[in-house]
């Protein structure tokens, strides 16, 4: 569970970084984005595990 929670508060943590520097007016960079991005959707197909564990 603590490591569960602790996942969590890592991917919040970021998105409130990113919140501030988007009312700053500044955008994160799109490689982190994409990143964060694939990180909560997880892979799209059996094909692309790899990819997501080993990139």
């Amino acid at each position: 569970m603590t490591e569960l929670l602790s996942g969590i508060y890592a991917v919040g943590e970021q998105g409130e970084i990113w919140m501030r520097q988007f009312l700053k007016g500044e955008l994160p960079p799109e490689g982190e984005i994409a990143k964060a991005e694939g990180f909560l959707t997880g892979p799209e197909s059996v094909e692309d595990l790899e990819l997501f564990f080993y990139d």
